[in-house]
């Protein structure tokens, strides 16, 4: 696909990434991933019947083939950015460069952004300063090579619509790039009294990481209100509503008191998947303030998505907290 190139500089040996490009993913994986892995990842990648969650559930995350550290883009109008471990990706919107990385989340972290201009996907240790694109670099249009990082521009590159969409999206103006602005990153800041809130709600979550035996998180708590299990979509908010096509599946509706309107009308969707339990900021005025155990407290940006376990503490304003439970 045109837009999307790769520095050909040499590292050293073993620490090249492996980069990974079709019409609809630009993908960079470690260097220990396995050429039996890239091999099913392109032909998942390649197969437009398949999506990202596909793509996703194929990552080998145990043995000896497990993938540690991988960055995803999933290209359209609104695009998704997944990553693990040491992967990352700069983004720039605006001119101005967001860097998106796992910081600690399990099992990945990921991220959708409107308005994207130009990215790379590539380890942490790579500078933000490569998004612009060099005379040395190459392009690519699809296939799997090795590189120290993947790049893309929309100056050159035709986004694929959604499937309902008779047209590809036009390529936006390009302003000049800035320097990446430390304060528009997914950095954890004080969070002043939502952050209180979410520590004085039943004490402090565990300081240790869930087990793989406890950390299927399927049910949740809303204050002083019953358990109740996650077996559909859960949307929570002022006055809630399904925003999203759920393929037949009665979504649940879950109604929350705010006086001062801090709470968004849909404010949060609670989605279980086969990985687990995935809670996204439905583009709240507000926002969503996490703290998961082990972890700081964050802030969600509008439209993040994020992995939760049992004993994640969410406030989505107005004394609303919900605490996520593994189902007895």
């Amino acid at each position: 696909m045109a837009g999307a190139y790769y520095s050909a500089d040499v590292l050293e040996p073993g620490a090249d990434w492996r980069l990974l490009v079709t019409e609809r993913f630009l993908a960079a994986f470690g260097p220990a991933t396995t050429v039996s892995t890239m091999s099913t990842l392109w032909r998942i990648a390649a197969d437009e019947t398949l999506g990202l969650d596909a793509l996703i559930a194929a990552i080998p995350v145990r043995g000896v083939a497990a993938v540690d550290s991988y960055a995803i883009a999933a290209l359209g109008r609104t695009m998704t950015f997944v990553v693990r471990g040491g992967g990352c990706a700069d983004v720039s919107v605006a001119g101005r460069v967001r860097r998106v990385d796992a910081r600690g989340s399990e099992p990945w972290y990921v991220a959708e952004i409107t308005g994207v201009e130009r990215f790379a996907v590539g380890p942490l240790q790579r500078s933000p300063g490569d998004l612009v694109q060099q005379p040395q670099d190459l392009p690519i249009d699809g296939g799997v090579v090795f590189g120290p990082w993947l790049g893309w521009s929309a100056e050159s590159a035709v986004v694929p619509p959604p499937r309902s969409a008779p047209a590809p999206v036009q390529a936006p103006h390009q302003p000049a790039l800035h320097t990446l602005d430390p304060n528009d990153t997914n950095v954890l800041g004080d969070l002043g009294r939502r952050a209180a809130s979410l520590r004085r709600h039943r004490g402090e979550p565990p300081a240790t990481a869930p087990t793989p035996e406890t950390q299927s998180a399927t049910a949740f708590r809303l204050g002083e209100r019953a358990p109740e299990r996650v077996d559909a979509p859960v949307y929570v908010g002022r006055q809630p509503r399904s925003p999203r096509v759920t393929g037949g599946v009665l979504p649940r509706l879950v109604r929350v008191e705010s006086p001062s309107r801090e709470v968004s009308a849909t404010h949060i969707e609670l989605r279980p998947t086969r990985e687990g339990l995935l809670l996204t900021d439905l583009e709240s005025t507000n926002g969503t303030v996490v703290r998961q155990p082990g972890t700081g407290v964050r802030r969600l940006e509008s439209g993040e998505c994020l992995p939760v376990v049992p004993g994640t503490l969410i406030d989505i304003g107005d004394g609303n907290v919900i605490e996520i439970l593994a189902y007895r």
